[in-house]
């Protein structure tokens, strides 16, 4: 696949919040570094801090293409502007509002994959009258807030190896977040994501990206936390890096792009989305996150989706410019 490239000044509008959390300011660099590129590129931008005041007013702002990258904590004035657009008819990058359930409730992601017959983890769903039991689930075990994003309440903590240490998590996630928790079977092994990119007939999945684990967490858990994320003054953010092209046998390369293809499918994704596997010692694929709304920040230099995109020896404005060209073909044609 080459990039694809406007011939003639496209308009975009960047819409995004200005939030004070860690992911927050991955957010505004996102929404800098996409301004950044169009511009370099030619086209002219727009990019706007969006508010309870103003986004009314900030859906109506012309542009030829929209980014909505307004993920607030309860994701209100995301939902507002995403509905606001559709209403308008406007070329928003990404997912519908319809599937954007599965952005905010992992629970609803986790049910849609056995539905799909998606290889997935095995898991439990709990609320707050459930009787915390692993029943056939053997342990470690992991537990996360189902209506979390970005590695949010997901920490060393969050893997469990008794029943005491499970419902001691359970009921610490319950008392600090909203909504529904997910326990599923902790998958030990190697963890890759894999961006796949474009709509319909050429959709196409871009070279696997694995999240190497360092020498700390050796007598730790090798997983992707909020911490190994986001906060550069963790162990964990220097102890986790990315690696493209994953090396993996041809055999494995093709159940992984199985899963993420029929996953693109099944969630009704547009333009781009990301699938986080973790691969167990059989060399079995298990998705155990769907991002339909993935980082694009070119300023983290441990940008999983980015480092597949250069390792097709693109450059990010072209893959920026790339995406906004492809939600505008599929709203406004060539």
């Amino acid at each position: 696949m080459k990039p694809i490239s406007f011939r003639k000044s496209l308009s975009a509008l960047i819409l995004y919040y200005n939030g004070p959390n860690h992911d927050d300011e991955d957010t505004k660099l996102c929404a800098k570094g996409i301004a950044e590129a169009l511009r370099k590129r030619g086209h002219v931008v727009k990019k706007i801090a969006v508010t309870e005041k103003n986004w009314r007013r900030a859906t109506k702002i012309p542009g030829d293409v929209v980014f909505n990258l307004v993920e607030d904590d309860t994701w209100k004035l995301y939902k507002l502007v995403g509905h606001r657009l559709e209403k308008l008819q406007r070329a928003q990058v990404g997912h519908d509002m319809l599937s954007f359930r599965y952005a905010i409730s992992k629970a609803w992601v986790k049910r849609k994959m056995k539905k799909e017959h998606i290889s997935t983890a095995p898991f439990k769903i709990f609320n707050r009258r459930s009787k915390i039991i692993s029943g056939t689930l053997t342990y470690p075990l992991i537990v996360k807030p189902s209506n979390q994003h970005a590695g949010i309440g997901i920490s060393q903590a969050s893997v469990v190896n008794t029943s005491d240490e499970l419902k001691e998590r359970v009921q610490y996630v319950f008392d600090h977040f909203p909504g529904e928790v997910i326990v599923e079977k902790y998958i030990k092994g190697r963890e890759i994501h894999v961006t796949v990119l474009g709509n319909d007939g050429n959709a196409m999945t871009l070279p696997y990206c694995e999240i190497g684990f360092g020498k700390k967490s050796k007598k730790k858990w090798n997983i992707y936390t909020y911490e190994a994320k986001w906060d550069k003054k963790s162990w964990e953010y220097w102890n986790a890096h990315i690696k493209s092209p994953a090396k993996i046998s041809p055999g494995l390369h093709e159940k992984i792009q199985d899963s993420a293809t029929r996953a693109y499918q099944a969630f009704t994704c547009r333009d781009i989305a990301r699938f986080d596997f973790r691969i167990d010692a059989k060399g079995i694929p298990y998705i155990i996150d769907v991002n339909i709304n993935p980082s694009l920040n070119y300023y983290d230099p441990e940008d999983a989706t980015l480092a597949s995109v250069y390792t097709l020896k693109w450059t990010y404005e072209q893959f920026i410019e790339t995406i906004a060209s492809t939600a505008y073909q599929r709203v406004l044609g060539s």
